[in-house]
């Protein structure tokens, strides 16, 4: 999926967005994306809004599929593990998207 000249901080204010629980949870960004950066065409947002789902759904997916065994049980990926492999496929993240994206990602894996 290519970028069309969305910037890295269109990206990562997208998937802050998207990342949102209550009234927003999982819901599209592109309303929201919009109010802070109105020149972004309709195109440009719904092409935010499937970066930022797809970023969820290889996070998620992961972290779910990579338990560690221990003799204490099943816990999850190490937050560096995490890191080194998301960076690779979107080097744009940032430092509190990335914590968040862990973090949520460990949530859903619980479940």
């Amino acid at each position: 999926m290519a970028q069309m000249n969305l910037s890295i901080e269109i990206l990562n204010y997208g998937l802050q967005l998207s990342m949102e629980f209550g009234k927003n949870w999982l819901k599209p960004i592109n309303e929201r994306l919009e109010i802070k950066f109105p020149n972004l065409n309709k195109q440009q947002q719904e092409e935010c809004n499937l970066i930022c789902k797809r970023v969820h759904q290889i996070a998620h997916n992961y972290v779910a599929e990579n338990p560690i065994r221990s003799d204490s049980g099943v816990e999850f990926v190490a937050f560096y593990q995490f890191k080194q492999f998301i960076l690779t496929k979107y080097c744009w993240l940032s430092t509190a998207n990335l914590q968040r994206l862990y973090s949520q990602s460990c949530y859903y894996a619980s479940k």
